[in-house]
């Protein structure tokens, strides 16, 4: 089985071993209907939580902090629009 981006594992002797996300996606195929609506929330929280905390680190490193003063710079000299 063929899972996309999913990498393999290291072999042992000659036979291989099965990735994570293969034995993950072999595990969803057996969830219900609902659980894999509790799963997909579950996933949507996590991704939202993980971004945020990324993004979070990405100001606090000062990473965008010249786009922001350039967009401030922008807005004081007239050139943004009212949304």
């Amino acid at each position: 089985m063929s899972v996309p981006g999913a990498k393999e594992s290291a072999t042992i002797g000659v036979e291989a071993t099965v990735s994570r996300v293969q034995e993950i996606a072999e595990q969803l195929r057996t969830l219900s209907g609902a659980e894999l609506r509790e799963l997909r929330a579950w996933l949507d929280a996590y991704e939202d939580r993980v971004w945020d905390e990324e993004f979070e680190a990405e100001v606090a490193s000062g990473k965008w902090d010249g786009l922001a003063e350039r967009a401030l710079r922008d807005h004081s000299e007239g050139n943004s629009t009212p949304l």
